[in-house]
């Protein structure tokens, strides 16, 4: 009985191990750190292309719900039913007249390459160079984890005399089954 129980344990760290393994290599948007403050972050992100969907409401169940048509989307729900690869982050931008869920999109694409979707709902953003004030943590990536969070980088920005100049974004770089799990917060920052 004892063989089993470690051959489980074993079969467990093994599959959550490649999992975490896989997802640091999924391809994620460039960035420069120009300042580092333990789990906090100034980054001056390259142009970025990202598939978008409005959602209902900004809070982080909304992120069930734009999810669904953009994993269609990039799964071949698109009118050449090309599958692509998976990209980190996904991301919820927590405007409260507009929220938005996103997609990175690999940077070997560019919005004339992309397929056309089938939904409506999803369509093409293009980030121009942009600076943000980030904040990582980990755990399963809550609604209440989300705000303490985004407290924290508020608060930071706030000492390092920041100047935020819009909502948080809110990124999750893993599968729902994995454990170690990487989240961040960020804040869109004034380029002085």
């Amino acid at each position: 009985m004892n063989w089993v129980l470690a051959s489980i344990c074993i079969l467990a760290l093994g599959f959550w191990g490649f999992t975490y393994h896989q997802s640091k290599k999924l391809e994620q948007p460039t960035y420069t750190v120009l300042a580092s403050e333990h789990d906090f972050e100034l980054r001056e992100y390259a142009p970025s292309l990202w598939a978008e969907v409005q959602v209902d409401e900004a809070n982080y169940s909304a992120m069930r719900k734009g999810f669904q048509p953009l994993a269609r989307y990039i799964f071949g729900g698109n009118q050449s039913q090309t599958s692509m690869e998976m990209t980190a982050p996904v991301s919820l931008i927590m405007e409260e007249s507009a929220p938005t869920m996103r997609f990175f999109m690999s940077a070997k694409m560019t919005v004339d390459k992309l397929p056309l979707p089938n939904d409506a709902r999803v369509h093409f953003v293009e980030e121009p160079s942009r600076r943000l004030a980030v904040y990582r943590f980990g755990g399963i990536l809550s609604e209440d984890k989300r705000l303490a969070a985004g407290q924290k980088l508020k608060q930071w920005c706030d000492a390092q005399g920041y100047d935020i100049t819009g909502p948080v974004e809110v990124y999750g770089y893993n599968a729902p089954y994995e454990i170690i799990r990487r989240n961040e917060v960020a804040y869109p920052i004034a380029s002085n």
